[in-house]
């Protein structure tokens, strides 16, 4: 089944997460092509995140399409590349590229989402410490839990880090450009390592073991200080509830012998 992949690489970019491109590469080295790629602001701004994809795209033969800049923007190449989209959606940015395509009709085989949270600690922004997709724009995050299939949340995320030993199995382009984000663990998590969000959402939906799945329905549960948070409730919603930390690391370790080809960048 063909994928586009929404997201908001900032792989190199200083101060910003790198999981993103890490998710793309995961996708490639299992096999799975992506159709392409739709940025959306998120981890930095749209001109930047966009350049990255570019970059990340020519290196793996992959079309890039600009999406939102900001909440609201609705009118842009990536929204009109998912509406004529059939197959299937991972969204691992914030949620306003896939909400405008889906009021616009869009309908895809199956759409994975990931954000999300259900802690009772409050997200205090600009710093995001819960949650960052759906707290960017909630009014798309909602209009994008209506239309998932399945959902990856913070929680489960959280039960892997990854330390320097895990970005060794990156090509070598790859490594350097990861080690701000490592550098920045401690003050974003107080580990030395890093939470692979995007990562876990990548690899469940290439299908490796180890994750718990609960059927569930999903709703945004916001307020002021709770932006990005989400109540559950009796549905169908395919809902990443755990991950088993050996089965993840032991998938993740083997990409190494898998790495997809890349052609340096133009």
């Amino acid at each position: 089944m063909s994928l586009i992949v929404d997201c908001d690489p900032a792989l190199g970019l200083p101060m910003s997460d790198v999981d993103d491109a890490l998710a793309l590469w995961a996708l490639l080295a299992r096999g799975i092509e992506i159709e392409a790629i739709t940025t959306v602001f998120g981890n930095s701004t749209l001109p930047r995140v966009h350049a990255v994809a570019t970059d990340l795209g020519a290196r793996w033969s992959i079309r890039v399409f600009r999406g939102a800049s900001r909440p609201g923007d609705v009118d842009t190449p990536a929204v009109e590349r998912l509406l004529a989209h059939r197959g299937d959606v991972l969204a691992i940015g914030p949620q306003t590229n896939i909400a405008a395509a889906l009021s616009r009709g869009a309908s895809w085989s199956r759409l994975v989402l990931l954000g999300g949270t259900d802690r009772r600690l409050v997200n205090l922004r600009p710093l995001h410490t819960t949650e960052l997709n759906f707290a960017l724009d909630e009014a798309a995050a909602a209009a994008a839990l209506a239309g998932c299939t399945d959902l990856v949340p913070m929680e489960p995320c959280r039960a892997v880090l990854f330390r320097a030993a895990h970005f060794r199995v990156l090509p070598p382009w790859m490594e350097p450009l990861c080690q701000g984000w490592l550098r920045l663990g401690p003050l974003l998590n107080g580990h030395l390592g890093v939470v692979p969000w995007d990562v876990v959402a990548a690899l469940y939906y290439a299908g490796v073991d180890g994750f718990i799945v609960e059927p569930r329905g999903v709703a945004l549960a916001s307020g002021p200080l709770r932006r990005g948070y989400v109540r559950y409730h009796p549905g169908t919603v395919r809902v990443v509830t755990g991950v088993q930390p050996a089965s993840f690391y032991a998938a993740w370790t083997a990409l190494g012998a898998a790495t997809p080809a890349a052609v340096p960048a133009p």
